[in-house]
Formats: C-alpha cells, sequence, structure tokens
C-alpha cells in the first residue's frame, strides 16, 4: 500500500506514518509538508526511512498539491495539514484557518479525484467542530456549532470533503479526533498551544509541580494518545468499507485534571491565570469540551483504545528517552 500523508512533519500525524511502516512491511509513504523532514522527524522514524519519501508543498497551493499527487500516485491519502485553534492566529489572521483547512482540503481532494488510482481520502477532522452545543456527550450525529475559526474551519472542510465524495464517488471518511497527546508533539507553524499532558510530562522529567489555575483541578477531559488515535486511523485509511462515514477517534469517557495529574506522578500548584500552564473552565465542559462518544469506531472498526494509565506510561517511557522535546524553550 502506497500511502500520502499531508502535514507528515506534524504531531498526530507522524505518529501515524510511523505506525503505517512498522505495522505494514511493505508499505510506503510520501510525507507531504510545508516544511522538510528535520532530524527529528528522521530520527523518530528511525530504520523505516528508505520507505518514505519526503516532499515539500503548501496544501494552500493547488498546483503544488496536485504535483505531488500524481507524482506520488497513492491508493490512500491522508489529509491531516492544518492549524489548530489559538487565539493569537484567530485574531490577527482569522483566514488563514480558511486558507488551510478549507482551501487545502479542496486542492487535495480535486488532486485525489484527478488522479484515477486514488482509492480513498481519510479527512482528519476535530471535535472542535461541536463547539457550542450544549451537550455533554457528542455523538457523531450531534449538530455541529462551532465557535471559533477553526471549528468554523473544520466544519467547512467535513462539507467541502462530502461533496467531493458525492460528485466523484471518493470515499472520504472522516475522523474527528479529541484532545490528543503522545509522542512528537512539539510548537510547530500549525500547532502553538501545547496539550495539558505535554506540559505534565515536561514537569515529570524536570520532578516539579504542573501549575495551572485553581479552577482547573474541578475541570475534566477526554484525552487519548496519538498512538491509540494511530490504529483506529490506519483502519479508517486502509478499509475497503465505511465509505464516508465520520467517526470520532476519541477515550469516550471523562477524565478530571487530577486524576490526569495522578496517572503522571506529578503533583499540581495553583497559580494565576497569567502563570498557569493550563486554565480550563469546569462550568464548560459541553461542546468541544465535552466527551465524544466512540462506540461507532468502536463497532465499526473493531478499535478499543487502552486504559488511560497505560497510555500515559507509554508517554513518560517515551518522554524519558527524548527530554529535547521538553527542555530547550520547546
Amino acid at each position: 500500500m502506497h500511502y500520502l500523508v499531508t502535514g507528515a512533519r506534524g504531531f498526530v500525524m507522524s505518529v501515524l506514518v510511523e505506525h503505517l511502516l512498522t505495522t505494514e512491511p511493505d508499505a510506503t509513504v510520501t510525507a507531504v509538508d510545508l516544511h522538510g523532514a528535520d532530524d527529528v522527524l528522521t530520527r523518530y522514524l528511525g530504520g523505516h526511512g528508505r520507505r518514505v519519501r519526503h516532499v515539500r508543498a503548501d496544501v494552500t497551493d493547488a498546483a503544488a498539491v496536485t504535483a505531488a499527487v500524481t507524482a506520488a500516485a497513492p491508493d490512500v491519502i491522508v489529509h491531516g495539514a492544518t492549524v489548530t485553534h489559538d487565539a493569537t492566529t484567530e485574531r490577527q489572521d482569522p483566514g488563514r484557518f480558511v486558507r488551510v483547512n478549507v482551501d487545502g482540503t479542496a486542492h487535495v481532494l480535486d488532486a485525489a479525484r484527478r488522479t484515477g488510482g486514488v482509492r480513498r481520502v481519510l479527512l482528519i477532522s476535530s471535535g472542535a467542530v461541536y463547539g457550542s452545543s450544549p451537550e455533554r456527550l457528542l455523538t457523531e450525529d450531534t449538530p455541529t456549532a462551532p465557535d471559533e475559526m477553526y471549528g468554523v474551519s473544520k466544519v467547512a472542510g467535513e462539507l467541502v470533503a462530502r461533496r467531493f465524495s458525492e460528485l466523484y464517488g471518493l470515499h472520504v471518511p472522516v475522523a474527528r479526533l479529541t484532545k490528543m497527546f503522545g509522542p512528537m508533539e512539539r510548537p510547530s507553524t500549525g500547532r502553538a498551544v501545547m496539550s495539558l499532558p505535554y506540559h505534565l510530562a515536561a514537569a515529570r522529567l524536570e520532578g516539579r509541580p504542573v501549575d495551572v489555575t485553581e479552577r482547573t483541578l474541578n475541570a475534566g477531559g477526554d484525552w487519548l494518545g496519538a498512538g491509540q488515535a494511530a490504529r483506529a486511523l490506519h483502519t479508517l485509511a486502509g478499509s475497503e468499507g465505511e465509505g464516508s462515514r465520520v467517526h470520532n477517534i476519541s477515550s469516550g469517557v471523562r477524565t478530571t485534571v487530577p486524576e490526569l495529574v495522578a496517572h503522571f506522578g506529578v503533583t499540581a500548584r495553583t497559580v494565576p491565570a497569567d502563570r498557569a500552564a493550563a486554565d480550563m473552565d469546569p462550568t464548560a465542559e459541553t461542546g468541544k469540551n465535552g466527551v465524544y462518544a466512540c462506540d461507532r469506531a468502536r463497532r465499526e472498526l473493531g478499535w478499543t483504545p487502552d486504559g488511560l494509565g497505560e497510555q500515559v506510561a507509554e508517554y513518560v517511557d517515551w518522554a524519558r528517552r527524548h527530554p529535547g522535546f521538553f527542555t530547550d524553550g520547546r
């Protein structure tokens, strides 16, 4: 199987690429990203390097995307290139979310339909599409209600994907990811805000408390390790079925912040918001901040995530072996 993965240098997509190469000895990957492969990604992919071809392309450039897809002639595309939410970017350049997350999606899908051999395009979306929904448990049938440009762009990207599927018979399944953590999370042009588990791993390595606001200790969330998501995404990408269905990829349960902190074996110290690694509002646990039901993924993909304790233990072990991700200003 030949996969083309966009956003391949990013957090979750780099974990997916490693998973594809590890579990499929004959798989090859064209890894497309705005930036070339750096030493971090090269080391992470280790001995699989000969089965990866790195291509620099900006998904906002339709011609560059078409050239990359045409040259690669992949069987399957996983479109993960994205700009994630941060308040500064939204206020200073809201159009960037549209250019990357909507136009970029259209460019990838258009290139796929023009390249006859592409069987499937897996679109990586987000629970941000649930936005301000009043529901605490979100299913794939919950109406979308985005309340930031990131969520708006993800809903629009899903609608574009659905229409391409209808027009051209492409299989375009959609994966809505929950709050993610794990190996390869680092600041990038597409990811400016680090997860709470990232800060917890840093605190564990440095033997110090994690700084959070007082109200955060009363909050909770739906967290999932990137390695667990990679298993589900692999199944969605390679399957002959599921058509263009939407799947929540999540833990499906609420974990309190104190429970998460305990899994990492650190303590929490309360500080003002301007000094905190995390400030979570316990009264805002609906919509995008709720729990995403993953029953459909369990039932249709045969996928069940490992327990959170096991996921955290694997991440902490990886963090110990890669301390540079949590020091030197990262």
